[in-house]
């Protein structure tokens, strides 16, 4: 399934903050650009506040495994259901994950 909104590419961003810098007007740049004159004040917002229209950088904490890790771990567990929460899994083959809440989470939620 397709996005709700189209991605404005970082030259037509560049495009739009060169226009800018040349005092045209917002509507101007907008029709030049061929970008509602909404998009164009936001863009144009951004670089004033953060100094770059680059996207910003995603928060958060990294995950604890990477897909194929937590796939490795659910195979196991298919393979030999007695397994279950132990340790002894991630231990054996990699030292990421230790917490036994980690295991009972990817064991509900395996996707």
């Amino acid at each position: 399934m397709a996005g709700r909104y189209k991605v404005t590419t970082n030259s037509i961003r560049n495009l739009i903050i060169e226009q800018f810098k040349d005092d045209k007007s917002i509507r101007t740049i907008g029709k030049l650009a061929k970008v509602s004159h909404s998009t164009v004040f936001a863009i144009i917002k951004r670089l004033k506040l953060r100094g770059t229209v680059e996207n910003a950088l995603k928060s958060g904490a990294p995950h604890k495994l990477i897909p194929r890790n937590r796939s490795f771990i659910m195979h196991e567990i298919e393979k030999n259901p007695r397994l279950g929460t132990t340790v002894e899994l991630s231990e054996e083959n990699f030292s990421l994950m230790k917490e036994q809440e980690s295991y009972s989470w990817i064991l509900q939620n395996p996707w």
